[in-house]
Parts: structure tokens; C-alpha cells; sequence
């Protein structure tokens, strides 16, 4: 498994940050996606893929904005009309900052939800960039759930 410090659901087309923009722009790491695109993105993270479900847009969006207060990101912006989402994690041990953009559209039949996560500093995330999508896809699910 390859560990790096930029991770979407959607490689080839990876949400862009906004609200952050200027903080990505002045980071280490920068602004542009530099994570794992198409096979290199399946084969090494299967299950970091864009998220389909069968809820309108705005009970997704609901659901996310809800989910991200839950993981206890800062919310840097929540805008539903755009489908958009940013926020900033914090580590716990070391109090590394992680920026996060979530997306969502309408697909067919529901709603395509994806997420990226990248670290601002260094070139690994020993893993933290997936964790916190996994975990926050599972937070997801459940907000999802209640609210159905």
C-alpha cells in the first residue's frame, strides 16, 4: 500500500479547494492534487471510490456537513448550493493540520459524493489521509441512516 499525503476518492478529478485555496496555496504541499490517479488509485485503495446513494443532493449534503461536525473538523466552508464542503483536521498526537474537501452531485439515481484528504506538511500521512476518509465515509453512512 502506498502512503502519501493526498488522497481523493476520485483521482482523475479530485475535488479543488476553495475557501482553502490560499492556505493550500502557501503549504508545503501546495494546492494541486498529487495522490494516485485511475488504476494506480483502484489497485492501491480499492475502497477509496466515489460514493453513490440513492438520497437527493441535499439530504446528502445534510448528512456530510453533519458527519464532518461529528469527526470534529474545523468547517471552513459549507456551501450547498455548489455541493461543497471544506474543512481542516487536526491530528491528535502531533496537531498536524489535514485540509478536506468533500463534493457532492447529482448523479443518476441519487447522489455521487466524493472526498479528498491531504496533508499540508511532509510527504507521507503514514496512512492518516485514508483512515480519515474510511472513517468519515462510515460516519456518512450512518447520519445517512437516521435520517432515512
Amino acid at each position: 500500500m502506498m502512503i502519501i499525503h493526498d488522497l481523493s476518492t476520485d483521482g482523475d478529478d479530485p475535488p479543488a479547494f476553495v475557501a482553502l485555496r490560499d492556505i493550500r496555496l502557501k503549504c508545503e504541499n501546495g494546492f494541486d492534487y498529487s495522490g494516485p490517479r485511475g488504476d494506480k488509485l483502484r489497485k492501491n485503495y480499492p475502497d477509496i471510490a466515489p460514493q453513490l446513494h440513492p438520497q437527493p443532493p441535499a439530504a446528502v449534503f445534510k448528512a456530510a456537513h453533519a458527519a464532518a461536525h461529528t469527526m470534529g473538523w474545523a468547517i471552513a466552508a459549507a456551501v450547498e448550493g455548489e455541493g461543497r464542503i471544506e474543512a481542516t483536521a487536526t491530528t491528535r498526537l502531533l496537531r498536524f493540520k489535514d485540509d478536506v474537501i468533500i463534493r457532492i452531485r447529482a448523479a443518476d439515481l441519487g447522489t455521487r459524493l466524493d472526498i479528498r484528504s491531504t496533508s499540508r506538511i511532509g510527504g507521507g500521512d503514514l496512512g492518516a489521509n485514508a483512515k480519515r476518509i474510511r472513517a468519515f465515509l462510515l460516519e456518512l453512512n450512518k447520519h445517512l441512516k437516521t435520517n432515512t
